[in-house]
């Protein structure tokens, strides 16, 4: 599990629609939502990413470690 800020909407949901598995995120109150491929969803999250002055604090979980490494070195290289 990870927390992350998300700066850039539009990157990282392109990287996340790449990863092989299940990207989830974790709600402050234990939910768990998959967003790999969701477009219901990621649009959602765009939403609340420009309500939020283009800034979304995320939870992530994985299924598997490589996907875990996309996600940080996009994260890295994009900060």
């Amino acid at each position: 599990m990870i927390k992350v800020k998300i700066l850039n909407m539009k990157s990282f949901l392109k990287v996340v629609n790449q990863c092989v598995g299940r990207i989830m995120v974790v709600s402050p109150d234990g939910k768990r939502t998959d967003i790999n491929g969701r477009t219901g969803i990621q649009r959602k999250l765009q939403a609340e990413y420009l309500e939020n002055g283009r800034c979304l604090p995320l939870t992530l979980e994985f299924d598997y470690p490589t996907d875990y490494f996309a996600i940080v070195s996009y994260y890295a290289g994009d900060c």
